[in-house]
């Protein structure tokens, strides 16, 4: 299909000068997708190394951001990147609480430019947490045609996202570093988000008091390991059913 070219362009995107790197614009766009997929994941991941002050893992996905940004035709925010790269190897964690708002700004301007070059600014969005890269990796692939996927590796990182993020559901891993799955689902009871995300709970540990507990908290479905194709349509069966209890 034709991209809107023009609408990068138009964006101060240099696309003719990334086409000299990537050679044509099927491999130009294949990458572009792959980058705005991976942007809300990436801005999560810099906010929780913000407020852990892990100045090096902050840089170390800053100057990533800077070069896929570049690669790409945003050389305006791959500056804004190269910035709090440098300020992050510098250990001016000041510096990085300052100015992440506008580096926040930037990373959702390219999100809301690529959605609109993709099509698909009203698909919704899905957060995975789990630990493991497997189920991460297998969820998103078989669930991404349908929605856009974030995914998240512990609690903390889950409930930054939920707190940053329109979500219209959420697959739960119970066993999760940090903050576990019972974590994130607390503070999404004490937030009142339990009857407004469905909530899946993906976990290991099928005993009837783990299954049981996990119930109290108005879950829609328990996505129970090991999973197949067919499991993960019934649980999005279940979360259209969801919001399809809103109409009746």
């Amino acid at each position: 299909m034709e991209k809107k070219i023009d609408l990068l362009v138009n964006n101060n995107v240099d696309v003719n000068g990334s086409l000299e790197f990537w050679g044509d614009m099927s491999s130009y766009n294949e990458n572009l997708l792959e980058f705005k997929n991976s942007l809300p994941e990436k801005l999560n991941n810099l906010a929780y190394y913000k407020n852990a002050k892990d100045c090096t893992n902050y840089a170390i996905l800053a100057h990533s951001l800077k070069s896929e940004s570049k690669y790409l035709g945003f050389t305006k925010d791959a500056e804004v990147f190269l910035s709090h790269e440098l300020k992050g190897k510098e250990n001016d964690i000041a510096f990085i609480e300052k100015n992440f708002s506008n580096l926040e700004q930037t990373i959702n301007n390219m999100i809301n430019l690529l959605n609109k070059y993709f099509n698909d600014e009203e698909k919704k969005v899905i957060l995975i947490a789990d630990d493991s890269n497997i189920i991460l990796n297998f969820l998103e692939k078989n669930i991404h045609g349908k929605y856009n996927i974030i995914k998240a590796r512990t609690g903390n990182e889950a409930i930054d996202i939920i707190k940053n993020n329109n979500l219209y559901a959420i697959l739960l891993d119970l066993n999760m570093p940090n903050l576990n799955g019972f974590d994130v689902l607390e503070y999404l009871k004490s937030n009142n988000l339990l009857e407004k995300i469905p909530i899946i709970i993906i976990t290991g540990d099928d005993t009837e008091e783990t299954i049981k507990k996990a119930f109290n908290y108005n879950v829609v479905d328990v996505l129970n390991k090991p999973f197949t194709e067919e499991n993960i349509n019934r649980i999005l069966t279940s979360i259209n059913n969801f919001y399809e209890r809103d109409k009746i």
